[in-house]
């Protein structure tokens, strides 16, 4: 996975790459734009200059991934058709980072810059803390007590984001579109900080081809086959269990089950 961080001057891209990077359970290698810039001698700030700089990071990006790096990218990158260019070879993760407040980068700002306008995260950083705008972001986080810090959610597959309006048809076959109003709800979801993963009995692979067939891979944080702490768990086959006198009696009546 890539995650690249876009953005105008000092609205926190590097902030935010760098302690993502500390919390990521993953092998990430960073790449940020000054660095790079003074790795190559690159200090010409023209439309020429940046775009050689940009090419740059994506041919760092791509042999990276390739590579099997996660690849945490705080670049301003202005030019959205160079961005996308990444996401039509790699499945990544873009970030559009931006701010209210006046913190004396301002006069670095691109004009020309262009703001992500499909798939992406936004995420406003005027008067929030790295913690939360963490929250925002789906990554696979170190295994050290995260949970009682994330608002974690649960997502069946079938019936639920994966329309399966014929039903069962083999397990290898993810055959339907998308639920409707999955994508923005989910969307919605992660803009509210909470974590989402797939809990499905369908093979994982089966599951995140369909999502990057889809183009939602980057919502979601983990596929699994197995059940793992959630604060909720959405499925449209589930029961809410309050006691088992009352679980009998509506098992006895509920429609899968009399059929």
């Amino acid at each position: 996975m890539i995650y690249w961080f876009t953005g105008q001057p000092g609205a926190g891209k590097t902030t935010l790459a760098k302690a993502m990077m500390k919390e990521c359970s993953q092998n990430c290698i960073h790449i940020d734009g000054d660095g790079l810039r003074e790795m190559f001698k690159n200090f010409d700030y023209s439309e020429e200059g940046r775009r050689k700089n940009i090419q740059s990071v994506l041919d760092l990006c791509r042999f990276l991934d390739d590579k099997g790096f996660c690849v945490v990218v705080s670049v301003v990158a202005p030019y959205k058709e160079m961005r996308d260019s990444l996401k039509e070879t790699n499945e990544v993760t873009e970030i559009f980072v931006h701010t209210t407040e006046i913190r004396g980068r301002e006069k670095f700002f691109a004009s020309d810059y262009e703001k992500p306008t499909e798939n992406f995260i936004s995420i406003d950083t005027t008067g929030i803390s790295v913690e939360e705008a963490l929250l925002k972001i789906p990554f696979k986080r170190k295994l050290v007590d995260t949970l009682d810090k994330r608002k974690t959610i649960a997502v069946d597959f079938d019936g639920v984001i994966h329309k399966y309006s014929k039903g069962f048809m083999g397990l290898e076959n993810a055959y339907d579109e998308p639920m409707e109003g999955s994508r923005e709800s989910l969307e919605a979801l992660i803009q509210n900080g909470y974590t989402l993963k797939i809990m499905s009995s369908r093979p994982k692979e089966v599951i995140e081809e369909w999502l990057i067939k889809h183009n939602m891979s980057h919502l979601f944080e983990e596929v699994s086959n197995q059940k793992f702490p959630a604060s909720i768990y959405i499925d449209d086959r589930g029961y809410h269990f309050k006691d088992w006198e009352t679980t009998i009696k509506e098992i006895q009546n509920h429609p899968k089950l009399s059929k």
